[in-house]
């Protein structure tokens, strides 16, 4: 593979999609990124890096932004957890994945890789980690978008044999470039509030520079119809919010909630969707932050030759880039 090929990488305005672009622009690779709205690219400028807006579910979109890129990275995604249908899910992340892999088919792309999440797969607990073999457990069976990303990952495969597909399956991600903020929300609770109400569960965390690297090693060295969970440190919420509040100012308070307590508001918050009103707070949830949720970083490690940063740093260039995201909006 050639470090001068370009790489079609979609979502480009993303946590994930960010921080991937920026890697390999860093090893050398074009990159060509598409996305709806160029203005909200936060990365840096660079002359190997060209921006198009466009929509997945557009084949002139796709056709036009594939036409000098060899190798593609599908990150564009509905990630937000507060919509009430399957279908809103379905559209961008199961018939967005095939227009875009049956694109890149049409345009000739040598290998794709595909950004599921590791909740396609089961998780485990600490003595027996979740792993690329497990299948998907409740409660994220009843998850929309873990639905969404399952059958999405079983249709990108279907291709497998016509165009060279790789997996790859990230857990919880922090770090910088999270400009909305997705995963990053729980590093600015710990930053702004007095008071963090933590679930009784938990769930692996890792650094999104690491995803960022080992997307680029699956890209690489990844092999066909395989995927390769990325993951780090299983931790609780309370073990995660310790961590936090040892690099922030302020020392918030950390109150750990009882199960009973979210699976009644879960209870409630299926009535308010009842009713049409959009809201995270659903039974299905509530139930996720409920268990532990821990996965296994082995194969990614053997197979990919991944190395993991403790993710107190990963913490720390969160809370760095998140304060200078601050001092720059509040001057302009």
């Amino acid at each position: 593979m050639e470090l001068n090929s370009r790489v079609f990488v979609t979502g480009a305005n993303s946590l994930l999609a960010t921080n991937t672009i920026v890697e390999l622009l860093s090893q050398g690779f074009k990159v060509l990124g598409l996305l709806r709205n160029i203005e909200k690219y936060i990365g840096p400028k660079h002359k190997n890096l060209s921006l198009i807006e466009g929509d997945i579910l557009n084949d002139y979109d796709l056709d036009k932004a594939l036409i000098d890129c060899q190798y593609a990275i599908h990150i564009a995604s509905l990630t937000d957890q507060n919509r009430l249908n399957y279908s809103d899910y379905e559209v961008v992340n199961v018939f967005g994945a095939k227009k875009v892999i049956t694109a890149c088919v049409r345009n000739n792309i040598k290998k794709i890789v595909y950004i599921s999440t590791a909740n396609v797969f089961g998780y485990g607990n600490l003595t027996n980690l979740g792993n690329e073999e497990m299948s998907i457990k409740k409660p994220f069976v009843s998850s929309y978008y873990a639905q969404s990303k399952f059958q999405a990952q079983k249709e990108i495969l279907n291709y497998s044999d016509v165009i060279e597909t790789i997996i790859v399956n990230p857990t919880f991600m922090i770090g910088p470039y999270d400009a909305k903020p997705s995963s990053g929300k729980i590093i600015v609770m710990g930053m702004k509030n007095k008071v963090v109400f933590c679930p009784p569960g938990g769930k692996n965390f890792v650094s999104v520079t690491d995803v960022s690297r080992g997307v680029i090693k699956a890209l690489i060295n990844g092999k066909n119809k395989e995927a390769y969970i990325l993951a780090n440190e299983n931790l609780t919420y309370k073990e995660f919010f310790i961590k936090l509040r040892k690099q922030v100012q302020n020392k918030f308070l950390i109150i750990q909630l009882p199960k009973t307590l979210l699976l009644t508001l879960g209870y409630f918050g299926n009535i308010l969707r009842s009713f049409g009103i959009q809201t995270d707070i659903s039974n299905t949830n509530m139930k996720i932050l409920c268990v532990n949720n821990y996965y296994s970083n082995e194969k990614s490690v053997n197979k990919l030759e991944m190395q993991y940063e403790p993710i107190d740093m990963s913490v720390s260039k969160a809370l760095k880039w998140f304060d200078n995201f601050s001092l720059i909006n509040k001057a302009k």
